[in-house]
């Protein structure tokens, strides 16, 4: 997983998936960390706020809910439209799955289901924004940036805690 940010003040522009061809093995909690934030005086503002969100993405990882830390996502050069999808998307519960069409709905333009797939494959934020929770009304899995086996597998991860 790879942050693009920028450190003053300090936003995620970008978080980006690998994207794997082949089955590059099980979802597994992160490492423990070698050092808390606490323990770092007078670390940067950029640079703790990093490390909070590190953590957040770590305790996805070990099964906890975690909401999208807003405050530090970027939003430049999304429509608002584009933003009411992802907040409607940031909103689906750890472990659930709604359609393209359901999110459309919750948006207030039924018929854009074509606009909530482009604008989940563009996502910016994946995890804290968890498009991988957004499928085909045929039960179909639909697209994801890190490829539909990660997206099967982050869906199945979900289920299992």
């Amino acid at each position: 997983m790879v942050f693009y940010y920028h450190a003053t003040p300090f936003f995620i522009r970008e978080i980006a998936l690998p994207h794997w061809e082949k089955d590059a093995g099980p979802i597994r909690p992160a490492q423990k960390r070698s050092f808390p934030a606490d323990d770092l005086p007078g670390l940067p503002t950029g640079l703790r706020e990093l490390d909070q969100t590190v953590l957040l993405l770590m305790d996805y990882f070990k099964g906890v809910p975690v909401a999208a830390p807003w405050r530090l996502l970027s939003m430049k050069g999304l429509t608002d439209l584009e933003q009411q999808v992802l907040r409607a998307v940031a909103g689906i519960p750890f472990g659930a799955l709604k359609t393209y069409g359901d999110i459309a709905e919750a948006v207030g333009h039924p018929g854009a289901c074509r606009f909530v797939g482009n604008t989940m494959a563009k996502n910016p934020f994946p995890i804290f924004i968890p498009c991988h929770r957004v499928v085909r009304r045929d039960g179909g899995i639909g697209g994801f940036g890190g490829g539909p086996d990660l997206k099967k597998r982050l869906i199945a991860f979900e289920n299992e805690k």
